[in-house]
């Protein structure tokens, strides 16, 4: 069975677990783990049922073969990862340390997205077989324990009417929708004059169909009346169905605001002494420059885009703003 195969080569880099070093067993959940159990830098993979016990020399529940020692076999061979962070691979991900990734928790295929949330109501674009082409999986909506995940969809419809084939990848017209794992356009991030990312600037004025070359990462929001979509650069765009012009763009790591802008300071904590920093880095005041407006702080850039910076630390830019002047 195809979608078999592919999640055997893809658990390589991508089946989820718990990596840990050295040779005590702990009580694990129930699921595959990545152990590393004689500390020479090598781990193989376990799978440990319900009460916490490591199974051996069978078939598990999802149908892989593992060894006497438990560990997971293909055609004989026991199949490895390096045990250090770097060696698992993009597409993997720790249950433990909550490592960016896909993983499994003994029900169902999950991404982890942060140190606390998984995908919820999520597409990610993702190269499971490391064949340099990525796919678009789609992760229902999950909400249990006060933190968000939900499972791979496989063999359905997603909430937009997006058909899914067996492996979960979405299909357009019978063919599954592909584009490159890495970005076929990658420049290095500048500024302009005003500190503004000249990347950003580009990105604002582009449709998300010009903007497929920066390489998408995952998309919300394709029923709703704006679709949001995280790009490889580290910038997150926000599209309206209903107006073309009205977009924004910010920085998806909320600790690397600067990427979007040069002068971003994360200790200023109101409007008011927002737009005094600005003023005194040689932004003019005024409607058509640089005013505190209640919770934030108001750019007008004077090139027809605006920039927003609250006084919660969020931070975007806008192409809209010349629509309203």
């Amino acid at each position: 069975m195809r979608k078999q195969n592919l999640f055997k080569r893809a658990a390589v880099m991508a089946l989820a677990g718990i990596l840990v070093m050295g040779s005590a067993m702990p009580s694990f959940a129930a699921g595959w783990q990545w152990l590393d159990e004689n500390n020479d830098g090598i781990a193989e993979c376990y799978y440990f049922d319900d009460n916490g016990s490591k199974l051996t020399g069978t078939t598990t529940p999802d149908g892989y073969t593992v060894n006497a020692d438990g560990a997971w076999v293909e055609n004989g061979a026991v199949q490895t990862q390096a045990s250090s962070a770097s060696g698992a691979g993009s597409n993997s991900a720790s249950g433990q340390t909550g490592a960016a990734g896909w993983y499994h928790d003994g029900t169902g295929w999950r991404y982890r997205v942060s140190d606390e949330h998984d995908a919820s109501d999520l597409w990610v674009w993702s190269d499971l077989n490391n064949d340099g082409i990525s796919e678009l999986y789609y992760f229902q909506y999950g909400f249990q324990d006060g933190k968000f995940g939900g499972y791979l969809l496989t063999n359905g419809v997603s909430p937009e009417g997006y058909t899914v084939n067996a492996e979960g990848a979405r299909m357009v017209n019978g063919v599954v929708l592909t584009q490159p794992a890495v970005p076929a356009y990658a420049p290095a991030n500048t500024y302009n004059a005003q500190g503004v990312s000249n990347i950003a600037l580009e990105m604002v004025e582009n449709t998300r169909e010009q903007n497929a070359k920066f390489g998408e990462v995952s998309v919300h929001g394709e029923n709703s009346a704006k679709i949001r979509v995280e790009y490889a650069n580290g910038f997150v765009m926000s599209y309206s169905r209903s107006v073309e012009a009205d977009k924004t763009i910010r920085a998806s790591n909320v600790s690397n605001r600067k990427l979007l802008f040069q002068y971003y300071d994360s200790s200023f904590t109101s409007a008011e002494r927002i737009a005094d920093y600005l003023h005194s880095n040689g932004f003019k005041d005024g409607y058509y420059g640089v005013y505190a407006n209640g919770d934030a702080c108001q750019m007008n850039l004077g090139d027809g885009h605006a920039m927003v910076w609250q006084d919660n630390g969020s931070i975007y830019l806008s192409a809209a703003y010349r629509n309203y002047r």
